[in-house]
């Protein structure tokens, strides 16, 4: 069967492919044509692409270097509770001589912690809340 449809295709498709005598004569003389290029005078005028450029030195600039400014941040501590000699300090539990940051807690109060590092010391304070409830005693 499928040697059938080969010898009938085949023929169909060589004979529709086929290029006529005219066609032919056609493409020929579009080939013979004089085809627009460039000028000698354009020609003379384009560098040598042979030709071998010597690499130009710069000498080196002067370069200012900018020393980088060093912006201390100051290290924010939020004490909020004090609850059997601990300290809740930035969302995390602390006893006395934990480190936090650049700082070692140093001793714990009732309302307050003393950070200590080498060169300073600082004392935190548990912020006093406001009452969001009014206590009213009845008649």
């Amino acid at each position: 069967m499928k040697k059938l449809y080969i010898l009938i295709i085949l023929p169909i498709f060589l004979f529709s492919t086929s290029l006529s005598h005219q066609e032919i004569t056609q493409m020929v003389a579009k080939i013979k044509e004089e085809r627009g290029g460039i000028g000698l005078s354009t020609l003379d005028d384009t560098p040598n692409p042979f030709a071998i450029e010597k690499e130009v030195v710069e000498t080196p600039k002067e370069v200012k270097v900018q020393k980088p400014t060093v912006v201390k941040v100051e290290e924010v501590y939020d004490l909020t509770a004090i609850l059997n000699h601990k300290a809740f300090i930035n969302k995390r539990w602390y006893q006395t001589g934990d480190k936090i940051g650049s700082f070692r807690v140093y001793s714990i109060g009732n309302r307050s912690v003393i950070l200590k590092s080498k060169k300073e010391v600082k004392k935190l304070i548990i912020a006093e809340r406001k009452k969001k409830f009014k206590m009213f005693k009845g008649n």
